[in-house]
């Protein structure tokens, strides 16, 4: 998704359409535009528009006639990066639709669309979602009555990815994702806590202060984790981690606490050591194992049918590991 360019007031004014670079004020506004779009007082459209006003600085009340307004609706409709249109049984509609295509059915509304296939998508109950999946840490601190909290930082530097994160604090916060708003508080102090050595109990103690959060704030650290956790299971070679299919009982375990502590056995430290393990480290290893198991069982004798029943990963992603 490209920038878009828009000449204003005789300069040409960069609009960002990514989630990355946004500021941290700029970011806490549109999430509570999105918390609203939720409650149904908003609508992807009008959070698009605010969203435009606030990076360019103008007053939704100075937009008066027809043609200023047509322009403004215009201009926030390239703001592509902020929702995907989910189209009933899974998108089924656009099997047979790739590339450019594609993308353009999943970002633009089927009214606005330019493509034959549009009359189509129109008559079809689409929804619009939040597309959360970029790196970046748009919140580096959050403040709690006149204490700054710093949060954990996310850099990708000459092309290596990097997370403070420990692997301890990465899978608590991980496993909060699903559990609404009443988390957030320990989600935020699992991420932002404010010691050097993560300690997971003084985390849990630590909630209640956060609570006094605005829930804009709370939601925004949420995303934000949101985002950086899809990026690593759809954006980077990780997300071979995230292929495994529901089974039983299997030879790789893939249950990330069982999986973190399962790593002492190997020889790479105690239990407490493992918990401070950078959380790239731990999935680099967990990886590393994966890939090592279904060799093993192809160095077994087994075929692929096997070695896929048995550790719950695809054939098509056995064949590449193969």
């Amino acid at each position: 998704m490209k920038d878009i360019e828009l000449a204003y007031q005789g300069r040409i004014h960069r609009v960002p359409n990514r989630w990355e670079g946004m500021s941290s004020e700029n970011y806490i506004s549109l999430v509570a535009d999105l918390l609203h779009m939720a409650g149904g007082q908003l609508s992807a459209g009008e959070v698009r528009i605010n969203h435009l006003l606030r990076l360019m600085g103008w007053d939704k009340r100075k937009f008066r006639t027809e043609e200023q307004i047509a322009n403004l609706v215009a201009i926030s409709e390239q703001l592509t990066f902020l929702f995907q249109i989910n189209y009933p049984d899974n998108n089924a509609a656009l099997d047979g639709v790739s590339g450019e295509a594609y993308e353009r059915c999943r970002r633009v509304d089927p009214y606005r669309l330019q493509l034959p296939i549009a009359r189509v998508l129109r008559r079809l109950d689409y929804r619009y979602v939040v597309d959360l999946c970029f790196c970046a840490q748009l919140l580096p601190s959050v403040r709690v009555k006149e204490h700054d909290y710093k949060g954990y930082t996310v850099k990708t530097s000459y092309g290596m990815l990097t997370c403070s994160l420990t692997a301890l604090q990465y899978i608590e916060a991980r496993s909060l994702i699903e559990q609404g708003e009443k988390s957030l508080p320990l989600m935020t102090a699992i991420l932002y806590y404010p010691e050097q050595r993560y300690d997971s109990e003084k985390a849990h103690a630590l909630a209640h202060e956060f609570a006094v959060l605005p829930v804009e704030v709370l939601t925004a650290v949420s995303f934000n984790f949101q985002a950086f956790n899809s990026y690593l299971f759809n954006k980077t070679s990780f997300s071979l981690l995230s292929k495994f299919e529901p089974q039983s009982a299997r030879p790789i375990t893939t249950d990330a606490v069982d999986a973190l502590y399962d790593l002492s056995k190997d020889g790479l430290g105690d239990a407490a050591q493992i918990e401070q393990m950078n959380m790239i480290t731990y999935l680099k290893v967990l990886r590393k194992k994966t890939i090592s198991a279904v060799r093993d069982m192809k160095g077994f004798g087994w075929d692929k049918a096997k070695i896929s029943q048995e550790s719950g990963l695809p054939i098509n992603i056995i064949d590449k590991i193969l």
